[in-house]
């Protein structure tokens, strides 16, 4: 006999009341996630904190009733119209469930302040004691909701380096008053939840911190240093911003090479210039219309929004451009020749959008924010980005932007090969040729299938700033360095040596492309039979990580796969030239470092069953090896 699975009763962004783990409080939160046991919650609390709990722990606001007020004065147990002594119950409400206080209320002023945190992707400063993602697969033996600030601030070692100017520190002087306790009354309201301590009215100076030392006027000379977050976000703005322009101009025509700082010209017309300004609004344009296009499979993403994958009528239509332009008479290598203009022209578009995008996340809910992108500081949210998945209207911001930066990186590859053709006509260049092919392919790759990006580490974690922006808005230039390189100072290869690089490209490939799409195949269906075979480990979350497959070889093999593809581009401009191979060294320092990131958000996440997980395979990135 088959026993049918519960279906679940809300879905993703549904307001709900859910019990708070180990305790018998129920609060208000939001589901976030969900699958065939559990939902994954995220409370009103000041901290976001976010559980995974049962069906049974979740229900509707439409179950519970505020109790009635008597003279004033809310109602809790010990405590009614009149006194009595503390042996004495009152009598029990009837309730659907009822929410049960360790001791009498206290009555106590009411605390008004918010809590103020300040995050960011280096440091966590946090004013309060609760409970975080990473206690999942830990035993609780206290609920945080009855613990005074004094008891967490005793209890917890708070370590303070200077990160962050402005903010003044507790003073521990001043009388703290303790925490509300929430009551049946108060329990359905965000407004009343208290998990965590109360915040004291106002913050010190750096003096009041207990291993502080100093004057108050030596204080108020570090409140004026800029942290060391915002210092860390402002050099990589500058160097997001000015590093594709180098880039560029260390290999033009005359010469390529990293042994000199590249001459960058000073006039503004040399970067600025209105045609460019046209062609890359009017691919946008053309771009956005094919994303709106009501064709092709809608598929709806883990955080609820919708997004059309009509990337083969995109992919089509983009490269029918190129050849109905030359058979038309039309330029294209106007494009070629204003190759500064457009990349100017994408990085100011790159900054105005993040600032928008900065903006925006002013007037969103807070559940729809970036934990890691909202500190506070203005260049370290900007440039991490205060929102992970913009939507405007009916168009998910970041799945439009990728897709349409890949498949203008075929584009500028196609107008290299017309290029060179239409300077030697009538002579082939099979290098040249195969360097194009290989980008072109792999950018058609990622329109084909877009669908998996939605499961990406990129999609569902990395906030939408001026780094994933301006990253994506200058890939379609940086990335042709390779086929640009070959077709100023290339070198012609033997028919074997280009067998020899196809052939490594084509590994990397497979890696790339076989464990993306299996790792995509089980996060959306992990029943599929087709995925029988597969084993996986459980955990705390509900869901499962696999242990076979591709991703039994090692944690990352996506990432194998692209450092591979890389060495293949850098092998068809020679070893004649070093920017190539620079590149596909910073390149693999960037997947390493994601790498790390990537286990320790899984680490927080998974608890225990990550420790299993890495028990089982144990190679990060190449097998054997790390």
């Amino acid at each position: 006999m088959v026993i049918p699975k519960k279906m679940p009763k809300f879905k993703s962004n549904d307001r709900v009341m859910a019990r708070w783990p180990g305790s018998s409080l129920w609060f208000e939160g939001t589901v976030i996630d969900l699958n065939d046991i559990a939902y994954q919650i995220r409370f009103n609390d000041p901290g976001q904190s976010e559980f995974v709990i049962k069906y049974k722990d979740v229900k509707t606001a439409a179950n519970f009733r505020t109790r009635s007020k008597s003279r004033g004065r809310s109602e809790s147990r010990g405590r009614t119209g009149r006194r009595k002594s503390p042996g004495r119950r009152s009598a029990p409400i009837s309730e659907p469930e009822p929410v049960k206080v360790a001791k009498p209320k206290v009555e106590v002023k009411k605390v008004t302040e918010s809590v103020v945190e300040h995050r960011n992707d280096i440091f966590e400063s946090v004013t309060f004691s609760r409970l975080s993602r990473a206690d999942l697969a830990s035993l609780r033996t206290s609920t945080p909701t009855r613990q005074s600030l004094r008891t967490a601030y005793m209890n917890e070692k708070i370590e303070y380096d200077g990160q962050f100017n402005n903010v003044e520190a507790f003073n521990t002087s001043k009388k703290l008053e303790p925490a509300p306790v929430p009551t049946a009354a108060s329990a359905p309201t965000a407004a009343s939840v208290s998990v965590s301590a109360p915040v004291p009215k106002s913050l010190g100076t750096h003096s009041d911190l207990p291993h502080s030392r100093g004057s108050g006027v030596k204080s108020g000379i570090i409140a004026l240093v800029p942290s060391l977050a915002t210092v860390r976000a402002f050099i990589l703005t500058i160097v997001v911003i000015v590093l594709p322009v180098i880039h560029t101009e260390m290999c033009t025509k005359s010469k390529c090479t990293v042994m000199e700082f590249p001459a960058i010209p000073r006039k503004l017309q040399l970067y600025y210039d209105p045609l460019a300004v046209a062609i890359v609004a009017g691919f946008l344009v053309a771009q956005l219309l094919l994303y709106l296009i009501p064709l092709g499979k809608v598929v709806k993403t883990r955080s609820g929004t919708t997004v059309r994958c009509n990337g083969l009528i995109a992919l089509l239509v983009t490269i029918a451009v190129v050849p109905t332009a030359v058979y038309f008479g039309y330029d294209v290598l106007q494009v070629y020749s204003k190759y500064r203009q457009l990349l100017a022209t994408c990085i100011v578009l790159g900054v105005v959008l993040s600032l928008a995008m900065y903006v925006r996340a002013k007037f969103i809910p807070d559940d729809a924010k970036n934990p890691v992108g909202n500190s506070g500081s203005f260049f370290p949210d900007f440039l991490t980005g205060c929102e992970v998945n913009p939507v405007v209207k009916s168009v998910d911001l970041k799945f439009f932007l990728v897709r349409a930066m890949h498949l203008a990186w075929i584009v500028i590859n196609m107008i290299v090969v017309v290029k060179d053709l239409q300077a030697k006509p009538g002579v082939y260049s099979p290098t040249l040729l195969l360097a194009c092919a290989l980008q072109i392919f792999f950018a058609m790759d990622f329109v084909w299938f877009g669908e998996t990006y939605l499961t990406t580490y990129d999609y569902m974690r990395q906030g939408c700033g001026l780094f994933f922006i301006v990253l994506n808005l200058t890939m379609p230039f940086m990335l042709p360095i390779f086929t640009r390189l070959v077709l100023n100072h290339r070198t012609e290869f033997e028919w074997y040596y280009l067998a020899m690089i196809a052939t490594l490209y084509l590994v990397g490939y497979t890696i790339v492309r076989g464990s993306d799409s299996q790792k995509h195949a089980f996060r959306t269906n992990p029943s599929n039979p087709a995925l029988a075979h597969l084993e996986s480990v459980p955990t705390a979350a509900g869901t499962r990580l696999l242990v076979s497959g591709w991703w039994g070889v090692a944690r990352h093999p996506n990432y194998l796969g692209n450092i591979l593809i890389f060495i293949a581009f850098a092998a068809l401009c020679g070893f004649t030239y070093a920017l190539p191979w620079i590149l596909v060294g910073l390149d693999t320092l960037f997947l390493v470092g994601r790498v790390y990131e990537v286990e320790s958000a899984c680490k927080k996440k998974y608890g225990r069953a990550w420790d299993s997980y890495t028990d089982r395979v144990k190679y990060r990135l190449i097998p054997k090896v790390f």
